[in-house]
């Protein structure tokens, strides 16, 4: 989560930075997502995208995303090959 956020603010003046970081807070708050929360939505897309293809953890990433009149989630997953048929729960 601490690297999403990082790549979020990447290098910016200090006041660009307070500023996406409270938008961030704010999402989160309006949201009510705790970084355990977010960590477990993480997961939970994780291993429904696991039944259906092979994917590349080491690249994962989910971030909020604020626009004007919407907050989206955010995902780049790398997937290495698609499975014909969807694995076994």
């Amino acid at each position: 989560m601490l690297n999403a956020i990082r790549r979020f603010f990447g290098e910016k003046a200090s006041g660009q930075v307070a500023r996406k970081r409270m938008q961030v807070v704010l999402m989160h708050d309006r949201l009510d997502l705790t970084p355990d929360v977010m960590e477990a939505l993480k997961n939970d897309i994780l291993a429904v995208l696991a039944r259906y293809m092979e994917i590349d953890t080491g690249t994962i990433r989910v971030d909020l995303e604020q626009g004007k009149e919407y907050t989206a989630l955010v995902s780049n997953v790398h997937i290495k090959r698609v499975y014909r048929r969807a694995l076994p729960t």
